[in-house]
């Protein structure tokens, strides 16, 4: 499949997204995916009233009475403000729409309340942490499922006020606008948009990017091989497409970019003219750069990152 063709199709089948949901919930294991989650998706004042930096990561496993497992997704936790109160983010990933949604997120909340009481992990007045139940959704098929359980439940109009109001935050991965957010280097707004890439070339120059970003801050070098994991198990499925992993150094390329360039190089450059039997290699070039240049590198980065000149990149744009 050419290069330019290519559109990751990781919801193939159950084993698939067995494989998917591992290293993509690493990702969510790192504080500083979190905080910039929760900068770029949740409500700004919330931002401004939480302690970002006491982002902690919870136990997600509870035994209800009867003693049955359940597994949640990830659950973190923060200081709201500067209360002893306590702020729990629970995070359930989907790649299909699940209509019993609902009726698990009401249930997740009252098993973690239901630990809390039994580990004595609540303020002394006896007043439960508020639950953000958020649902990560990255299926190709449009969410419909409602947003509350109350909108699931039928009862007659005379006890219409047992009827409970849940509602959770639904993020639609391939849908969302992420642009502006990957602009001010928002860590899992460029991970939506290394889902949303529709060819490989806008997944490879974003994976590039975010890589050159991740680089420059040693700290981030556990998310960074997370990233990697999470590229090759879950974007790169096709072994007949050959994509460089973006994630794997500051400056390499895969082979077979390197010897495109060095074969552009050395039939493509005849005193500044490109000769017809290169013109689809040059069209490649000239596709390549404009998309850089969408993506708001300078030409500086598109050379330190192709190894052509500022020259050539400007003649070719």
């Amino acid at each position: 499949m050419p290069l330019l063709s290519y559109r990751p199709d990781y919801h193939r089948n159950s084993r698939i997204m067995a494989d998917f949901d591992h290293p993509y919930k690493r990702l969510f294991s790192h504080p500083e995916m979190m905080a910039d989650f929760i900068r770029g998706f949740l409500d700004t004042e919330l931002v401004e009233i939480c302690d970002l930096g006491t982002l902690e990561r919870c136990n997600g496993s509870y035994v209800t009475d009867d003693l049955r497992e359940r597994e949640d997704d990830l659950i973190w936790r923060m200081r709201w403000g500067d209360r002893t109160l306590v702020l729990y983010l629970l995070i359930e990933f989907q790649s299909q729409p699940d209509y019993t949604m609902p009726v698990r997120i009401m249930s997740y909340m009252a098993l973690l309340w239901q630990d809390l009481i039994r580990t004595g992990g609540i303020s002394a007045n006896g007043s439960l942490p508020g639950i953000i139940p958020v649902v990560l959704y990255n299926g190709e098929t449009p969410w419909e499922v409602p947003y509350d359980v109350q909108e699931v439940i039928q009862m007659p109009s005379p006890v219409m006020r047992f009827r409970p109001s849940v509602p959770y935050l639904l993020i639609d991965e391939l849908r969302h606008s992420v642009h502006h957010l990957i602009e001010v280097r928002n860590l899992t707004a460029c991970l939506f948009g290394l889902e949303q890439s529709q060819k490989s070339m806008d997944l490879y120059l974003l994976g590039k990017r975010l890589n050159k970003w991740m680089e420059t801050d040693p700290s981030l070098e556990p998310l960074r091989r997370d990233f990697s994991l999470f590229f090759e198990k879950s974007l790169k499925k096709d072994e007949d497409i050959d994509i460089p992993n973006p994630f794997c150094g500051g400056t390499m390329l895969s082979e077979k970019v390197d010897r495109w360039i060095a074969e552009y190089k050395a039939e493509g450059r005849v005193e500044g003219r490109v000769e017809g039997r290169v013109e689809g290699r040059v069209e490649l070039a000239r596709e390549m750069f404009r998309r850089m240049k969408k993506a708001g590198m300078s030409i500086a980065e598109m050379s330190n990152l192709t190894g052509f000149s500022e020259d050539e990149i400007k003649h070719m744009i």
